[in-house]
């Protein structure tokens, strides 16, 4: 698919403002843990991101986020809960947050998508279709108390199998590869190296859509998975979005049933 680069651009900025990178303090300092996308589903706030960065956290009351995108003091996520499954292959996870002023800072600094927002990949996809933001550790800084990340956008394509390496169980329904290759095409139309990848983990995985009537990010966009794993030069991981729908059943079982009344439409 071929965007124009004030598009390419305008579907970066729309990603930059709901995507956000999870931290955890560590005494004075602060490392990056994963990248996670802001939702808001049936008038509740949840960050979705993948379940395994969080298994080792020896104290979850320690995750933060900074102020706003472009660089911020970090805060904790005050009073929340975390949703993960008992199954290690859906490596999906939803922070719900429940603290008033948590949710107050990110709806006044960031955005929050909503299931007008995501979809089921399509059947039928076309070469360059598909794009994955987020937040490289190796890319991201603590500057005089600042800290400042460098969200990465890397346009992709499916690949239409698993490759032979990935590692197993691999769930048809369930799995979704993407091409990651050593190079490139950055959002200017350049060439550029690809960066390692640690710290995207829970990256939402967008698809680009054919758009009828007027352009817009929001339009040409829909989240179709969670960033999971990656081998670099070969493949990047992803998990389908009805993962989301297992997830959220944790919870709420109406929340469960939205997810999948909206991945059932068909576009």
């Amino acid at each position: 698919m071929q965007l124009t680069p004030i598009e390419a651009q305008a579907i970066e900025q729309f990603a930059f403002y709901v995507t956000v990178p999870i931290f955890l303090e560590l005494g004075d300092s602060s490392g990056l843990l994963a990248t996670g996308t802001l939702f808001k589903v049936g008038g509740r706030s949840f960050i979705i991101s993948a379940r395994h960065v969080f298994d080792e956290v020896p104290d979850l009351a320690k995750l933060a986020y900074p102020e706003n995108p472009l660089r911020g003091h970090l805060y904790t996520l005050g009073s929340f809960t975390i949703l993960r499954p008992t199954e290690e292959h859906i490596d999906v996870a939803a922070i719900e947050l429940k603290s008033p002023e948590t949710i107050e800072r990110l709806e006044a600094n960031w955005q929050f998508l909503s299931l007008a927002n995501v979809a089921a990949p399509s059947r039928f996809t076309r070469d360059g279709a598909f794009f994955v933001s987020g937040y490289p550790e190796s890319l991201t800084k603590n500057d005089a108390g600042w800290t400042k990340g460098k969200l990465v956008t890397a346009f992709t394509q499916r690949l239409p199998s698993a490759p032979s390496e990935a590692e197993q169980p691999v769930i048809s329904e369930l799995d979704l590869f993407f091409d990651y290759s050593r190079n490139a095409t950055s959002v200017a139309g350049n060439q550029i190296e690809t960066p390692k990848l640690p710290g995207v983990s829970g990256a939402s995985i967008w698809e680009i859509l054919p758009v009828l009537g007027v352009w817009s990010p929001e339009t040409a966009t829909r989240v179709i998975g969670i960033q999971s794993a990656y081998v670099h030069s070969k493949y990047i991981r992803g998990k389908n979005w009805w993962a989301v729908a297992k997830v959220l059943e944790l919870a709420d079982h109406g929340l469960a049933e939205a997810v999948r009344a909206k991945l059932s439409e068909i576009y």
